[in-house]
């Protein structure tokens, strides 16, 4: 799959996946279909992550049923201009179905600090207790 990023080749990153997978980006939108997914890979490729290089590390995986696979993977995004310029690291869930992708979850992971932008009160509470305090 990551050669086929860096090739930006939508089709070839597409073939790693059933007909009819799902794939969830980053941003949260649904895409379902290989065709689907090739072609707005193909946008990507040809817009904003342009001449990016990505790297992916496998975390776990582990056996749901016969030839139904959860598997974890980690990775890092390096774009080298544009809107998107820097360094991204993700986590993605796949479920694999005799050996191509029926589902595809990828998430941002990012460091607490960011995420709260620097605020240090809020960074330091427990997720369950980041609800809105009330006044």
């Amino acid at each position: 799959m990551a050669h086929a990023w860096n090739a930006g080749d939508g089709a070839a990153w597409a073939a790693h996946f059933a007909q009819d997978a799902d794939f969830v980006d980053v941003v949260g939108r649904i895409q379902h279909g290989r065709a689907v997914i090739a072609e707005e890979h193909q946008k990507i490729f040809d817009t904003i992550y342009r001449g990016s290089r990505l790297t992916i590390e496998y975390v776990n995986s582990r056996q749901l049923t016969d030839g139904l696979l959860l598997l974890h993977t980690t990775s890092t995004l390096s774009v080298p201009e544009g809107p998107r310029a820097g360094v991204w690291h993700a986590i993605q869930t796949k479920v694999v179905r005799d050996g191509e992708i029926l589902a595809f979850h990828n998430g941002m992971r990012m460091d607490l600090a960011d995420f709260t932008h620097e605020d240090e009160e809020l960074a330091d509470r427990a997720p369950r207790e980041w609800r809105r305090q009330q006044p």
